[in-house]
Formats: structure tokens, C-alpha cells, sequence
């Protein structure tokens, strides 16, 4: 690109400088960095454009990993977004002042870097997205973003990790961080959720997984009026539905992720249906995927999709042996979830037991808004689990062709 410049001065000089500006936008930062130097009128115009970058480790056919000191010729106010997937020893967040984007992941940030996540202001900062957060820093980090002075723009908050992290929420304090309308928890405990949702007042989104039943004590002390979109798992989607959506008045979106227990499918969807109409009348959209373990079809699909408008587009899919999932989104039955029953293979006799080694699915962080952004990295994820012990204990997966 540097040949272009050299070999045809005359052609980019006499462009206006809105017409350079234009062009320099939608070129890539590594190239864009070549004509920085040129002349002080390229300068100033690059200087001018606002950049936005992912950093991580090349793919694996390339031999070497890239060299990132090329980010040095542009001034720290022009970077907006910025995706850290890799070790970048220049990093400095302290520096990063204008950002508007951030998505970090921990596994690649030695702790000088990743003590600056919990001193730097970052005033235009809107979206920010923890992955893999460290279990000795989840408290203080996640407590450092909702209840801090340092992101008062902060609109999105996305945090996973393979722990969860509950801080000591104050039960009618509200956070400093009043503008926060979507937060991803990766777990939450249902006993510090009426605080959790005290703490932002103004949550339209909220997505998390329970990892236990929600108690039958809990108690909300007030509506919140403003969440419109709920996205969750449970670990008793009937019986704990009720319990949270009392207090969710003016849900328009709603999905339910969850094993239906051992009783009957037609039980939970009625129960379901019943919880629906007396607390979510404004709801526009259901969405779900509830896994059951049964020998023969428990009722027909037809009659679900019949007990409420939302449930047209239910359908059941049948996996391996008692496999079962009822969903709104799926085209087959995934193979690998973390509720699905495998079969094992001992001396004596047959046994099934559950596969509890959770499943990630990645989107695009960046391509969407408060209103429509989706994503179901973070699904509960609870270790090892028997894929694992059974590797352990017999040296081979029974699911896995390559005995892997």
C-alpha cells in the first residue's frame, strides 16, 4: 500500500480531505497504519478517524503471532472498540480513555493489566464484556462495575467465567451506573436478586442461569417496570417461573431455558401457561428450551401449542434414548447438553445418568444493540460432570469416535 502512495502522490493529494476521510474509515487499522507519516494533511485526517479493534491470537496456519506495535502510530483517543483475545504487553487501559467498546478476556491478562479493569475511568465506555474472569477477583470486579462512578455511560454489561461471584448487595441501594439497561450474568444466586435488581433501576434486559431452585421465601419488595426482555435458566422452570415473574410486570420478551422435573410435560407447559396470564400480560414473544427424560411421549405436541398463543411454535425433539426437548428455536436435539442422559456400559448392567458438562455457543458481541442483542455463551456449565468421570473411570468416551 506504501508503493500506492509513493508511485501516485498527485492522485491522493488532490482528493478532498472528506472524501480521504471516507476512505480511511473502511481501511483496516494494519494497513491504515502505512500511510500514517505520509504528509501532516494525512496525518491530520487519520487522526481524525475512529478505530476499531480486535486483537487475538492469529489462526493456526500462520507461524508467527502477529506484532501489535504498529497500534503505536495512532493516538490512544481514536480507538472506540476494543476486543483483547490475546497477551498484548503494551496494553494499557489507563490510556484507552475514549472507548465506547470492550470486550476482554482474562485468561490472556497478567495481573498488572488486570488491575487496571479495576482502577481505569472510562467515561464513554457503553458496552463492556468480561469472559473468564478469575474466581479470586469476581466479587470485587463485578461490584467495581455496577457500583462505580467510573462508567457512567455503561449501557451493557455482559460477565461469564466458570465461577459466580456474589458480591454483598446493600438491599435498597441503587448504583451509580443508573444507565445500565442489559446485564449477562453467567450465574446468579436467586437469593440476592430482589438486591440485584434494586442496585439498577433502569434494567430492561437481564439474562443468567440459576444454579439452584429459587426459594420459596423469596420476596420482592417492589416492581420493576422497566425489564422488558428476561432470558433465563432454571432449575424447576415451572415452579420457579412464578416466583420471578411476580414482580416483572411489563415482560414483552421471555425465554426459559431448564429440565422439566419428573412429572408430566402437560403439567409444566399448563402451569406455565397459568403463570403467564396472571403476571406477563404484555408479553409479545416466548421462547424455550426444556429438556425431559421419558421412555414414551408424554402428551402431543398439538395440545401444548393449543394452552397458549405464545406456544404455536413449540415443537418436541427427540434425541438418544430418553431424550427429550421441547423448543421453540431448535431444528434437532443437541447432541451435546449438559441435560442429556448417555448411556453407560458396566460389568453387570446398563445405567444412564446425566451428562452435566454444559455447552457454549458464541455471538457476534458487537453486532448488536440493547434491544435485540443476544447470547447464549455462559448456559449453566457444572464442571466435569460424568462425560468426564466416565473418561476417568473407563479411559474412553462412549459419545466420541476418536475416543478423545
Amino acid at each position: 500500500m506504501s508503493n500506492i502512495i509513493s508511485s501516485k502522490p498527485s492522485r491522493l493529494e488532490l482528493l478532498p480531505n472528506e472524501i480521504l476521510f471516507e476512505i480511511f474509515k473502511y481501511v483496516k487499522t494494519i494497513d491504515l497504519h502505512r500511510f500514517v507519516g505520509y504528509n501532516q494533511r494525512i496525518n491530520n485526517i487519520i487522526s481524525d478517524v475512529k478505530l476499531s479493534i480486535d486483537i487475538q491470537y492469529p489462526e493456526e496456519e500462520e507461524e508467527e503471532v502477529e506484532d501489535f506495535n504498529y497500534l503505536k502510530r495512532f493516538l490512544p483517543n481514536q480507538f472506540i472498540r476494543l476486543e483483547l483475545r490475546c497477551r498484548w504487553g503494551a496494553f494499557n487501559l489507563h490510556v484507552f480513555t475514549k472507548l465506547r467498546s470492550l470486550k476482554i478476556d482474562c485468561n490472556y491478562l497478567p495481573e498488572n493489566q488486570f488491575n487496571q479493569v479495576l482502577t481505569a475511568n472510562l467515561p464513554d465506555l457503553q458496552r463492556f464484556s468480561i469472559d473468564n474472569v478469575p474466581n479470586y477477583y469476581g466479587k470485587e470486579l463485578l461490584i467495581t462495575i455496577l457500583d462505580s462512578e467510573r462508567f457512567p455511560s455503561l449501557t451493557l454489561c455482559q460477565f461469564s467465567g466458570e465461577f459466580y461471584y456474589m458480591p454483598e448487595l446493600k438491599e435498597y441501594y441503587t448504583s451509580p451506573n443508573s444507565k445500565i439497561r442489559t446485564l449477562i450474568l453467567n450465574r446468579w444466586d436467586g437469593s440476592s436478586l430482589c438486591s440485584l435488581l434494586n442496585l439498577l433501576p433502569n434494567l430492561r434486559r437481564f439474562e443468567t442461569n440459576f444454579l439452584e431452585s429459587i426459594s420459596e421465601s423469596l420476596k420482592f419488595n417492589m416492581h420493576y417496570i422497566t425489564l422488558e426482555n428476561l432470558r433465563i435458566t432454571l432449575n424447576d422452570p415451572s415452579n420457579d417461573l412464578e416466583k420471578i415473574l411476580s414482580c416483572m410486570p411489563n415482560l414483552k420478551y421471555l425465554r426459559v431455558k431448564g429440565k422439566i422435573p419428573d412429572r408430566s410435560v402437560l403439567e409444566c407447559f399448563e402451569k406455565m401457561t397459568k403463570t403467564i396470564g396472571i403476571y406477563s400480560s404484555n408479553l409479545q414473544k416466548f421462547d424455550c428450551e426444556l429438556y425431559f427424560h421419558a421412555w414414551i411421549d408424554q402428551v402431543d405436541i398439538l395440545v401444548i401449542q393449543k394452552l397458549h398463543p405464545l406456544f404455536k411454535m413449540i415443537e418436541c425433539h427427540f434425541g438418544k434414548l430418553i431424550n427429550q426437548c421441547y423448543a421453540t428455536n431448535l431444528t434437532e436435539y443437541p447432541i451435546f447438553n449438559e441435560y442429556a442422559y448417555v448411556e453407560r456400559i458396566t460389568h453387570n448392567t446398563t445405567l444412564y445418568s446425566g451428562v452435566m458438562g454444559g455447552y457454549d455457543s458464541d455471538d457476534d458481541y458487537n453486532n448488536y444493540d440493547d434491544n435485540d442483542y443476544d447470547s447464549n455463551n455462559g448456559w449453566t456449565d457444572y464442571g466435569l460432570g460424568y462425560r468426564g468421570n466416565y473418561k476417568a473411570n473407563y479411559g474412553t468416551s462412549p459419545w466420541s469416535g476418536n475416543n478423545d
